[in-house]
């Protein structure tokens, strides 16, 4: 009989270790969030840009000596990194006075005092490239301040269409030397700068593209299909305002419009400047691709 007790005894010892060896392995392994698995995956970004707060790799390899140090820092330099290093990024709800200083220094302070509005700077900037290829958003919501000039559009007694002549594109003259002035890949180092605070304001407005990189791509090819319209052409009053007589031009984007409405010299120069900025965009990113032949 005794024996029997200690075969029962040793079996049960065996189980109680078993059964607590399980618990413990169980307890080691982190349960799975049921929240996680029914949140869809999030596509990787099409034009991806470094992030600027990413801490440097550290490898086994051993350090140069000397001037070799020089010589490999200035190697390991992207060409497009033209910033002195940067302070760590405010949060975007206290970001208005970094942006604006920062602007102030490419386009010189006159001109952002005049044009820029000084509140909500990169969230308002994220939500006018959001709607470059739709119907215009309301002046209030606009990163830049209205023209301060009336269009011309001469007319006559005979009808209500109007001639939007040549003249109009001087309206556009400070805002596009200043453009022109800017180089775009320096535009384009500082946009990488402050990406992570364009991508917040972007997922605020909780738009179904993820990332606004990807957004601002796709806005800039949207422009670079803009349409050549020559001068004058004609325009018609509605609800105090001037629309294109041209149905087809009436239906285009305001990005479009815009650009139409410069002049074909202001539009190309635009043009040539946001295929320059496209370009470096995307190499800030390690990439070199062109745009695309059809724009999407």
């Amino acid at each position: 009989m005794r024996w029997i007790i200690s075969i029962i005894l040793a079996l049960a010892l065996v189980a109680g270790l078993w059964w607590f060896e399980q618990r413990r392995q169980a307890e080691l392994v982190p349960r799975p969030d049921p929240a996680a698995e029914e949140r869809p995956l999030q596509p990787a970004p099409r034009y991806p840009l470094p992030s600027p707060e990413r801490e440097p790799e550290v490898s086994g390899a051993i350090e140069p000596a000397g001037d070799d140090v020089e010589a490999v820092a200035e190697a390991d330099t992207p060409p497009d990194a033209e910033l002195e290093e940067a302070t760590p990024l405010p949060a975007l709800t206290n970001s208005d006075e970094a942006a604006l200083a920062t602007l102030s220094e490419l386009l010189g302070a006159p001109f952002v005092e005049r044009w820029v509005k000084p509140d909500f700077v990169i969230p308002r900037a994220v939500a006018v490239v959001h709607s470059l290829d739709g119907p215009a958003p309301a002046l209030r919501t606009r990163p830049l301040q209205a023209l301060d000039t009336d269009p011309v559009a001469i007319g006559s007694a005979a009808s209500d269409a109007r001639l939007w002549t040549a003249a109009n594109a001087d309206r556009y003259d400070e805002l596009v030397e200043t453009l022109e002035a800017l180089q775009a890949r320096r535009a384009a180092a500082i946009y990488a700068r402050y990406h992570p605070l364009f991508q917040q304001a972007w997922e605020e407005l909780g738009e179904a593209e993820p990332w606004f990189n990807d957004r601002l791509i796709d806005v800039v090819d949207h422009l670079l299909a803009t349409p050549e319209v020559g001068l004058p052409f004609e325009v018609l009053p509605y609800e105090g305002r001037l629309h294109f007589a041209d149905e087809s031009l009436q239906d285009q984007s305001w990005g479009h419009k815009l650009l139409i409405r410069m002049g074909p010299a202001h539009r190309a120069s635009v043009l040539s400047w946001l295929e320059d900025f496209r370009r470096a965009v995307i190499r800030q990113g390690g990439d070199s691709t062109d745009r695309p032949s059809s724009p999407p």
